[in-house]
């Protein structure tokens, strides 16, 4: 299961490759209401929440998971903290990132989703990330099929 929450497209974009490569299921975190994006950057600085719409947060039934996110500022946007912290039925599940950036700051949002999961007994597999000008001109496809490969050989 691929869960993304994107902000302007380019992470969605990248999940749906992803799902297309894995033939996975794709889980969009959607805002509940979208918000002011200098607030909702502060929320994320500060490891911050914001309210999502109801979307599978349960993966009992889901063999792996794979989480896909944009990075503010090193950190995840507060619509993804809140679905991490929703999720239920993930002991000894394991899990892969996918962070999709402007430029810099991956290392430390996988950290952060790192630290979510494994908080929830969840077992960290691999990361990679992908920047935006490569979304944008499709250099990206390359990454993913990589990244997708190694999620099948685990």
């Amino acid at each position: 299961m691929i869960a993304y929450y994107s902000w302007q497209g380019h992470t969605k974009k990248v999940a749906e490759a992803l799902a297309g490569a894995l033939d996975g299921e794709l889980v969009r975190i959607e805002a509940f209401k979208k918000g002011n994006i200098f607030l909702m950057g502060m929320k994320a600085y500060f490891s911050g929440k914001a309210p999502i719409k109801p979307c599978r947060t349960d993966l009992s039934g889901v063999d792996k998971l794979i989480v896909a996110s944009p990075v503010w500022g090193g950190k995840i946007p507060p619509y993804m903290n809140e679905y991490l912290d929703q999720i239920t039925g993930a002991e000894g599940k394991p899990f892969h990132v996918l962070m999709e950036m402007g430029g810099r700051g991956a290392e430390s949002a996988i950290a952060v989703v790192r630290k979510h999961l494994e908080s929830k007994g969840m077992k960290f597999i691999s990361s990679t990330a992908t920047i935006e000008k490569e979304v944008n001109s499709g250099e990206f496809m390359k990454k993913v099929e990589e990244f997708a490969k190694e999620i099948k050989r685990e």
